[in-house]
């Protein structure tokens, strides 16, 4: 099979493995407002209100995408978003236990590592969503 038919069938296969992924976002203040809001989990987005303060509420886009990067070490993955989504993620794995007022000081890489993610997702999995690139 040659290189370019390879290239071919997978990307196809990426496609399909973010079939998943969602076509809008929210922001948190939008989903608590809602009756019956588009997660799993109310008790996630308590969590995340716990957290984070209100009024930035409006300004947190959920949810949040953490994208496998294939080309990149394996286990690394980038948080789709800005700061506000890098702060929930990072205090939510345990990475940091600074208000969002200190956090949003410091440059901060948007890459985590496999476990971090994953203990995220432990944590409030209804408003994270993992992609593939």
């Amino acid at each position: 099979m040659s290189d370019k038919m390879l290239d071919l069938i997978w990307s196809l296969d990426i496609e399909k493995m973010n079939d998943h992924l969602p076509t809008e976002r929210k922001t948190l203040a939008e989903l608590l407002s809602e009756d019956k809001p588009q997660v799993k989990a109310k008790k996630d987005l308590e969590t995340i209100c716990k957290i984070f303060p209100e009024e930035e509420w409006k300004n947190v886009n959920l949810p949040i995408v953490l994208l496998r990067r294939t080309a990149m070490d394996k286990g690394l993955f980038s948080v789709s978003g800005g700061v506000r989504e890098l702060y929930i993620v990072h205090r939510i794995s345990g990475r940091t236990s600074e208000k969002f007022s200190r956090f949003k000081l410091d440059d901060h890489q948007s890459y985590i590592w496999k476990p971090e993610a994953f203990s995220a997702i432990r944590k409030v999995g209804s408003i994270i969503i993992i992609g593939y690139t």
